[in-house]
């Protein structure tokens, strides 16, 4: 069968832990009486596998289980094992009584422990099990064991399957769905990290994920070792069918999807009649199964048309092809139907059938990027790269090899077909050329083709091109991966020949460029104005086309975070991710995860952001070791203020992005100052503050930190200042440099670290009420830009120079705004820090969440507003100033003014951060209030 046997998968790991435990509370519960339990899954959902372990722990545990498999040659039998075995059990709770001994599987009813049946494939048992099985399901009588079945749902009998479903909804049975694995449990059970293509082609199935990886394998060692496990599999479920019914299930494999009976009769050189009839017995085996729309069929799935191929005799494969090949091309099917059948009966190197297949592997690279590469290489064996068919095949086979992240596969045919002399299009060169050279600063991998880059953006010819913008922006966004910025006399002319093009999403990308060059240059409106028309540009792009550029949505979303517009970041970096993963682009899933990471923890949603580079780290760890690196840090970064205080996650997760930093020698993607970072804070908040000064010093190579990237800098001299402040050292050194660098890039983000470092330096320098008024400063700078686990830390550090002051009042009220704030980010570490650096809990225990005492208190401070005055709040909460408010609503200045003390004399808060939580609060209460 599709699974492997009990004995043979027992000592895997099992991944589906929730389904496992589940069975084994049920089969663990005290009482005397049993029930059935369906296990039902697609063939090699690992329905075995998750018995074998149930029953292994039995056995360990000494308690009783047996196990049969039913198949479809057991059906001649009038009473098989399994039949005795349910009767047997049954006929005992009819006759049970006291002492009296039974035999079988039935025992005293005093027996503390129930035995278990396990039976196999019970939709292939014989009518009469079937029978038994029913009643068992609906307790006629109840049995003395548990019985376990495992089922696939398209062969169960109508009968088992209704008296399961039905017994289900009363209680009686339980019904146990294996669906696909998510990644995480795809990635356990494998030995050999999977990359995305194949786990996505094997839709979470464990035996199809396992036999692709061994079908790759088999394709670059040109052994067939690996295979014969998984050949064998098939062979044992298909080899008890008659002659007619085995050249049908062929030639459903040869056509593999969307077939009808007739090709299928033409195909196996079967009668229209005998070819129906064997067609209808398949689709009851679930060899074959039917479209949901019309009356088309295709083959089980891919995989397993795959293994089935790989055993058919090649001469009749090679004829069946040629029949399929006639059949399809009479009947006017497009080039992505036929182009499978050619290069399957490629038997002559006929000009006008190679070009068939480039122009049917273009057509379905967009689909599916692994068939495109079936298709084209065969083609390069038949074509020399100094013809034209022979270089449109290679530069094809580059675009699919880029797409898959094989990155030097892609760049040697690149450079095969330069070097040729081929007569290819210029344009179709240089726009490969960008692709590749994108691919490449997306993985941070090596730079070799951009003096090839180089080279055509020189030439003339291609000036006027349209490709020109499309080479101008690769070169643009190679050069913003290494850390520095593009410069605007080339990026400007390409825009305006992007825009009368009418490419808006290359126009977008190099608007992408220009905002990252303006923050370099300090000019933050312009840097807003072109981020902002990137991305108006970019949600006018329909998905097919945003497809082949999703590097534009990454510089949108970059350059918004270095804006500090986390939400505009994770919009435009989300919908990277979401198109990345329908349009199977899974080189790019690392870089855009790593970015989405970044987006989330600026807004404070840390466990967002953590699951974020969890996905980034499973996605690069088969081939970007500096992805890799840069998720594992990010993921440290999250961690630092979510970790339960004392529990040392961050340490580990910064210590082993550091390491595996080392390792790769680069350092342009910042994974290492994160990491640092990181650390230095553990440090500092572990109470070592000296030991985070000499960290931070040490990764800067001086207090200048010109070898940190520049977004990160006022990030680590805020925290230097910190620590330092704590350990008694100097701090204007670090804090006027801070000041420097938020004057010369003065977005929101930048300007509250500089007043964090100032507030230091006061409280230092003996002026606690001017460090105050700096640390509110800073965190209405955080709150304007959605930084909540920043604004909760600035006003943890106002707290504590008020109490410095003796203002333990005022003090206690900011920390308790600062812990609510923080508690919304789940930042456990910070509400921790915030009760030991203020002297006290942070906060008084609140109302539960979702208790009417929290809903209507809520509910309560909004409604005392008026129309006017609730408008009003919601657009200073949304960090509108009171000049844009009044121009919005046309009324003047005064009048907001007006309202606004209103507002806060109402409600009975002080500033725009208590006001806007207790907006926050009145939304989620009336979100709940509803359920009422």
């Amino acid at each position: 069968m599709y699974e492997d046997r009990l004995t043979d998968t027992a000592s895997t790991r099992v991944v589906r832990t929730a389904e496992f435990d589940l069975l084994r509370s049920l089969t663990q519960e005290p009482g005397s009486e049993g029930r059935l339990i369906a296990v039902l899954g697609e063939p090699g959902s690992g329905k075995t596998h998750l018995l074998s372990a149930l029953v292994r722990e039995r056995q360990w545990t000494a308690l009783p289980a047996t196990v049969y498999r039913c198949s479809s040659r057991d059906r001649e039998r009038a009473m098989n094992a399994v039949r005795k075995l349910l009767w047997r059990a049954r006929r005992a709770g009819e006759h049970e009584g006291g002492d009296r001994p039974v035999i079988g599987l039935a025992r005293r009813r005093h027996r503390p422990d129930r035995e278990l049946v396990v039976i196999e494939d019970a939709h292939l048992a014989d009518d009469q099990t079937i029978g038994e099985l029913v009643g068992i399901a609906g307790g006629d009588p109840a049995p003395l064991v548990d019985v376990i079945v495992s089922l696939r749902p398209r062969q169960t009998p109508d009968r088992l399957a209704e008296a399961v479903s039905v017994t289900t909804a009363f209680g009686r049975t339980v019904r146990i769905e294996l669906g696909p694995l998510d990644d995480e449990q795809m990635l356990a059970m494998s030995p050999v990290p999977a990359p995305y293509e194949l786990r996505h082609r094997s839709g979470g199935n464990p035996f199809n994920l396992r036999a692709l990886q061994a079908l790759e394998h088999s394709a670059r060692s040109g052994g067939d070792g690996a295979l014969a496990p998984y050949e064998f599999a098939v062979m044992s479920e298909v080899r008890d069918l008659a002659l007619t019914e085995r050249y049908a299930l062929h030639a459903a494999a040869i056509l593999r999807s969307r077939f009808d009976a007739d090709l299928l009769a033409e195909v196996a050189e079967l009668d229209p009649l005998v070819a129906s009839a064997a067609l209808r017995r398949l689709v009851r085996r679930d060899l074959v199964r039917v479209e949901p729309i019309g009356t088309l069929f295709s083959i089980r799935d891919e995989v397993f048309g795959t293994l089935l191929r790989q055993m058919i005799d090649p001469c009749w494969a090679a004829l069946a092809h040629q029949r399929a090949l006639h059949r399809l091309s009479a009947r006017g099917q497009a080039g992505t139907q036929i182009g499978f059948h050619l290069v399957s009966s490629l038997s002559r190197a006929r000009a006008s059938e190679l070009a068939q297949i480039v122009d049917a592997s273009q057509e379905i690279m967009e689909t599916d990027v692994s068939e495109c590469v079936s298709w084209l290489t065969p083609v390069l064996g038949e074509a020399p790269p100094s013809t034209e068919i022979g270089a449109r095949a290679r530069l094809a086979l580059s675009t699919a090899f880029g797409r898959l992240g094989r990155m030097a596969e892609s760049r040697d045919l690149l450079f095969v077909v330069h070097e040729s002399g081929a007569a290819v299009d210029p344009a179709a060169l240089a726009e490969q050329v960008a692709f590749v050279s994108v691919v490449e600063g997306v993985l941070s991998q090596d730079v070799q083709t951009l003096d090839l880059l180089g080279d055509l953006l020189r030439r003339p010819d291609l000036r006027d091109s349209p490709v020109w913008p499309r080479l101008v922006l690769a070169r643009g966004f190679r050069v913003s991966m290494l850390g520095r910025t593009a410069g605007r006399a080339e990026t400007e002319p390409a825009l305006r020949a992007a825009r009368a093009a009418g490419d808006d999403p290359v126009a977008a990308g190099l608007l992408g460029l220009g905002a990252l060059a303006s923050v370099a240059a300090g000019n933050v409106d312009r840097a807003l104005a072109e981020a902002d028309a990137a991305a108006e540009s970019l949600d006018r792009t329909p998905e097919h086309l945003m497809a082949r550029h999703i590097e534009c949505l990454l510089l949108a979303g970059l350059a918004y975070i270095y804006l500090g517009r986390g939400a505009d970041a994770q919009r435009q970096v989300g919908r990277g991710v979401e198109i990345a993963r329908r349009r199977r682009r899974p080189f790019l899933l690392p870089t855009l995860l790593v970015l989405l990471s970044e987006a989330e923890r600026h807004l404070g949603r840390l466990r967002q952001a953590r699951d974020a580079a969890d996905a980034a780290i499973v996605e690069s760890d088969a081939g970007n070791p500096l992805r890799h690196a840069q998720a594992v840090a990010l993921k440290s970064a999250a961690e630092v203020w979510m970790q339960p205080p004392g529990s040392g996650r961050a340490k580990s997760l910064a210590q082993q992005a550091l390491a595996q930093q080392a390792l790769t020698g680069a350092h342009v993607n910042g994974s290492a100052s994160i990491a640092a970072l990181t650390l230095a804070r553990c440090a500092w908040l572990d109470g070592d503050p000296a030991h985070c000064v000499t960290l931070l010093l040490n990764e800067g190579r001086g207090a200048d930190m010109r070898v940190i990237p520049s977004g990160s800098r006022l990030t680590i001299w805020e925290t230097l200042c910190a620590a330092g402040m704590d350990a008694g050292m100097p701090l204007d050194d670090w804090a006027r440099r801070a000041q420097e660098h938020a004057r010369a890039v003065p977005v929101p983000p930048n300007l509250a670290y500089a007043a964090m470092t100032r507030g230091h330096l006061l409280r230092v320098q003996g002026s606690p009420g001017e460090a105050v008024r700096c640390y509110r400063e800073a965190a209405d700078l955080f709150a304007s830009v959605g930084m909540p686990v920043e604004q909760s830390y600035a006003l943890g550090q106002a707290a504590r120079a008020l109490g410095e002051q003796g203002r333990a009042e005022q003090a206690a009220h900011t920390v308790r705004l600062a812990a609510e704030i923080a508690r919304r980010s789940e930042a456990v570490t910070l509400l921790d820090w915030l009760g030991r650096r203020t002297g006290g809990p942070p906060a008084a225990p609140a109302p539960q969440p979702g208790t009417r005492q929290e809903v209507f208190g809520r509910l309560e401070v909004f409604g005392r507003l008026t129309h006017r005055e609730r408008e009003i709040a919601l657009l200073i909460c949304s960090g509108m100033k009171r000049r844009d408010i009044a121009d919005r609503l046309t009324i003047s200045m005064r009048t907001v003014d007006v309202h606004l003390t209103r507002i806060y004399r109402k409600t009975g808060v002080s500033s725009r951060m208590e006001l806007a939580l207790a907006i926050q609060r009145k939304t989620a209460g009336q979100e709940y209030a509803t359920r009422f």
